[in-house]
């Protein structure tokens, strides 16, 4: 009786030694340089808060491509590849956007980025033609009645604070 119950506490220490956690190894380190070559809808990288997602599967299997009327998300994915895009990410997703992006973190940046700018939204016209996207008559069609409007003035969409053509009014902010 006694050499079982040695026997399987002796088990039992073997077995926690086996299950312990191994330490997180640390992401890759990126530059914006680096990051910006993945700029195509099968290699497509984004930074959001300084760290690095490889969006290649979301953007690969995305509604949008079906023209779903998920045609303007997809279009603000592609127009982000390949860049910093985390002012629009953090004013666009709650938690549960958060929560969704993490699974594609492959790194962080090499230093914060302090430089950061506005996304420039583009047509599907514009992506294909910038040879990011190949073309698909289907998608340039929806995408083109889901495109947002781009101003001739400031060349934002939406429209920057303080442009002449800025559609906001004082209430609306």
């Amino acid at each position: 009786m006694r050499a079982s119950a040695a026997g399987r506490s002796q088990r039992s220490i073997v077995g926690a030694r086996t299950n312990r956690r191994m330490p997180r190894r640390p992401w890759p380190v990126y530059t914006l340089e680096q990051v910006a070559e993945h700029c195509h809808n099968d290699d497509c990288w984004i930074v959001v808060n300084d760290k690095v997602y490889d969006m290649t599967p979301h953007v690969r299997n995305h509604e949008g491509w079906i023209g779903s009327g998920k045609v303007s998300t997809l279009l603000a994915i592609l127009s982000a590849m390949g860049t910093d895009c985390t002012d629009d990410f953090n004013e666009t997703h709650d938690a549960n956007g958060f929560r969704e992006l993490n699974a594609f973190q492959n790194g962080v940046l090499d230093r914060p980025n302090t430089t950061r700018e506005r996304i420039k939204y583009y047509t599907w016209e514009q992506l294909v033609a910038s040879g990011c996207i190949g073309d698909c008559p289907g998608m340039r069609a929806a995408a083109k009645a889901a495109a947002p409007d781009v101003c001739d003035i400031c060349d934002a969409s939406p429209c920057a604070d303080g442009c002449p053509g800025s559609r906001r009014t004082a209430s609306s902010g």
